[in-house]
C-alpha cells in the first residue's frame, strides 16, 4: 500500500420515516480518493428511498439512491448522475445468529455520464449475530467490480469486511 494513499468518507444523511419500514432519506457527501499527485475530491447530494419488509423471519431491504456528482480531478470538474439499487435480506440461521447476503448496482445517467452506463456492481456474503438492543456485529466477503473513470479498465476487488452497527436510532 503506497504510503501517499488515502481516502476519506463523510455522509451525512436527515431521514423522514414514512412509515416504520419506509423511509426517505436526503444527504450531502464528501469524498477524497488517491495518491500522491492524483487525489479526488467529489461533493455530492443524495436522495434515497428505503423500504425494509419482513416476511416468515427474513429481515429484507430494499433501497434506490440517486447521486449529484461534482467530482474535482487535477484535469478539472465534471458533474455526473448516478443511480443505485441496493438489495439486502438476512436469513435467520441458529438463535440470535443470521446469515446476510447483498449486492448493490450502480449505473451512470444523463448527458456526462461517459461512455459506460454500468458503473459497478458490488456483491456480498457474511454472518453475523445480533446483541438485543446494542447491535449487531458480522464478518463478510464482499467482491466489487467496477469500471474505473478512463472507461476502459475494469477492476476486481476482494475486499473482507468487519462491521458492527448500532441499533439505536439517534431519532427516535
Amino acid at each position: 500500500l503506497n504510503e501517499d494513499w488515502n481516502q476519506s468518507l463523510l455522509r451525512p444523511g436527515v431521514n423522514f420515516y414514512a412509515r416504520p419500514n419506509l423511509f426517505l432519506t436526503q444527504g450531502y457527501a464528501w469524498i477524497r480518493t488517491g495518491s500522491g499527485s492524483t487525489v479526488s475530491t467529489e461533493h455530492r447530494s443524495w436522495q434515497q428511498v428505503q423500504y425494509m419488509p419482513k416476511a416468515l423471519g427474513v429481515v429484507m431491504s430494499h433501497r434506490v439512491r440517486l447521486e449529484q456528482r461534482w467530482i474535482g480531478l487535477a484535469t478539472g470538474h465534471r458533474y455526473q448522475n448516478r443511480i443505485r439499487y441496493f438489495y439486502r435480506t438476512e436469513l435467520p440461521a441458529k438463535s440470535k445468529y443470521f446469515v446476510g447476503l447483498q449486492n448493490e448496482i450502480f449505473l451512470g445517467f444523463g448527458q456526462k455520464r461517459g461512455e459506460a452506463v454500468y458503473a459497478q456492481n458490488r456483491a456480498y456474503v457474511s454472518v453475523g449475530k445480533r446483541f438485543g438492543a446494542i447491535g449487531r456485529i458480522e464478518i463478510g466477503y464482499m467482491y466489487q467490480n467496477l469500471l474505473q473513470r478512463n472507461g476502459a479498465v475494469r477492476e476486481h476487488n476482494h475486499i473482507a469486511v468487519i462491521s458492527f452497527l448500532s441499533a439505536k436510532s439517534w431519532a427516535r
